[in-house]
């Protein structure tokens, strides 16, 4: 009899980041291969100044109790957070987030403004059907809101305009409004149960990646192996080193425009498709201030488009780091497009100019600055993705080549939802053996 290992040995997994991960867990045997020097992926965290800096924020707030006792055993000690701690900052003041539900802390022209345009939009827009973002939005919160907060915060994350955007994206990640609460929001202050995350979890030492470390020891890994051609015909994988593979099923983690471009006699039409995908790239700053506690927030978005930064997320109140009891750790996140230039130095003296000035500190207080670029950050999911992506899965598919995980299905997906599509994708292989 065939031992499940020898079984799956012919198969490639290209890329160890989360759904890669889920799914060679799922084929003993199977062998990945990843173009960095460490895998993980999106979760992998760097070591700074005696912190873990995450690759942008990520916290998990999963309810599959699976998912979670896995993650948990591996990061060991974890931080169970009840109740988060998140603002918004807009013209140097504070806001409660989420601000719709907040109005009472705007000053009462604004206030005003705000919930006539709230009122309005569900007397007017009352079962009108989104055709993109900006739709919903107006639809949701009203003009006022919408124009100074959701198409402000949309201009600095996705770098795309609100009409470009589809909302198939939405589910878990903004809050439809409700009545009630902004009404009482305006009123005075309103429970925070309503916002996104209220709970999370966090690894206590080593960021975001303990939660998988231990999950990688027992997989075949090559590192530092990345891809540069795939022939479906030979059904072989050539790597940058030189090394040839041969495979019986592949599996791509991989960003799907960039496995297009590997893959040898792709039609026109599949390349077509390809150059459609858009997504936003990542300068991660990270600062270690020399000063504990500098603020009890976890995280807060920045709406002042003179500020480069559209979030910030203090790292030292995520974790227990043995740092945390000395200095703050704070990380801002600022994205472009993929085809935007991207100046690092005066990126990061636009966020510590006013970093400094949001939460106090001086520039001789800064121990540590340390810039980090993720090329692929998030998918923009606009109007033209879906069918893009559609069609260069059809041809994928007829090719045996399978995708995985938020870049290899190009949708903007959660870390467990990541993994479990790895497991989801290896199902689908032992059904086809």
């Amino acid at each position: 009899m065939i031992s499940p290992e020898a079984s799956n040995a012919g198969i490639l997994v290209l890329g160890a980041g989360l759904s890669g991960l889920g799914c060679a867990q799922q084929l003993p045997g199977a062998k990945i291969y990843e173009a960095q020097s460490h895998v993980g992926g999106h979760a992998w965290a760097h070591p700074t100044g005696g912190f873990h800096f995450d690759e942008g924020a990520h916290i998990c707030h999963s309810r599959d109790q699976h998912y979670l006792n896995m993650v948990f055993k591996s990061a060991g000690k974890v931080n169970h957070v009840t109740t988060s701690n998140v603002v918004n900052r807009r013209a140097g003041k504070w806001i409660t987030y989420p601000v719709q539900n907040h109005l009472h802390e705007l000053e009462p022209a604004e206030r005003t403004m705000a919930l006539t345009g709230f009122v309005k939009a569900q007397i007017e827009r009352a079962g009108t059907e989104p055709k993109n973002y900006l739709d919903w939005c107006l639809n949701q919160y009203g003009e006022f809101l919408t124009e100074n907060f959701y198409a402000r915060y949309t201009a600095k994350y996705w770098r795309t305009s609100m009409e470009e955007l589809a909302t198939d994206w939405l589910s878990g990640r903004l809050l439809p409004a409700q009545v009630n609460r902004v009404i009482g929001g305006a009123i005075g202050r309103q429970s925070d149960d309503q916002a996104v995350f209220t709970a999370f979890h966090y690894p206590s030492r080593g960021g975001y990646f303990s939660f998988f470390s231990q999950l990688y020891q027992d997989l075949d890994i090559t590192l530092n192996a990345r891809a540069v051609e795939i022939d479906p015909r030979a059904r072989s994988v050539l790597f940058s080193n030189g090394l040839l593979r041969h495979y019986s099923e592949l599996v791509s983690s991989i960003s799907l425009p960039t496995l297009v471009g590997m893959i040898k006699d792709v039609p026109a039409s599949v390349l077509e498709a390809a150059g459609r995908l858009r997504h936003t790239q990542l300068l991660c700053v990270n600062l270690v201030i020399n000063r504990p506690r500098l603020t009890e927030l976890h995280w807060f978005y920045i709406y002042d488009s003179e500020i480069e930064a559209s979030r910030v997320s203090v790292v030292s109140n995520l974790g227990q780091e043995s740092a945390t009891a000395q200095k703050t750790a704070l990380q801002a996140e600022i994205f472009r497009r993929s085809d935007e230039s991207v100046d690092v130095d005066q990126l990061v003296e636009n966020t510590i100019e006013h970093l400094t000035k949001a939460l106090g500190f001086t520039r001789r207080e800064i121990e540590t600055v340390k810039p980090v670029m993720v090329p692929h950050a998030y998918i923009v999911s606009d109007l033209q993705r879906a069918a893009a992506v559609e069609h260069i899965h059809d041809w994928l598919h007829s090719q045996g080549i399978h995708c995985t995980g938020l870049l290899g299905k190009w949708k903007f997906i959660w870390s467990d939802a990541a993994f479990r599509d790895g497991v989801s994708t290896a199902q689908t292989i032992l059904r086809l053996k």
